[in-house]
């Protein structure tokens, strides 16, 4: 029996920007951030020294939102914000 090769589903080439990638990073930033102005302030105005100085929205407007996203969790994380996982949470 043969099986279909493995691929990648991450495409090379970045995605175009939406509206829904915007919410999918003002989202999970509302994680982090509570205060709705706080999030949109950083969202335009605050580069992000871990992902070449861009803003979120001009990384998002690149098509590399997924990177923004991932950059949150990774805060989140390293806050402690993230829940543990597996059975040690019992």
């Amino acid at each position: 029996m043969s099986y279909a090769p493995i691929i990648a589903f991450r495409s090379a080439t970045p995605a175009p920007p939406s509206k829904a990638h915007a919410w999918q990073v003002l989202r999970e930033a509302s994680r982090i951030e509570p205060d709705e102005s706080a999030r949109i302030a950083w969202y335009r105005d605050e580069p992000i020294a871990a992902l070449d100085r861009h803003t979120a929205e001009t990384l998002v407007a690149m098509g590399r939102y997924t990177d923004v996203l991932d950059f949150l969790r990774r805060v989140r994380e390293d806050l402690g914000l993230e829940p543990s996982r597996g059975f040690g949470v019992f």
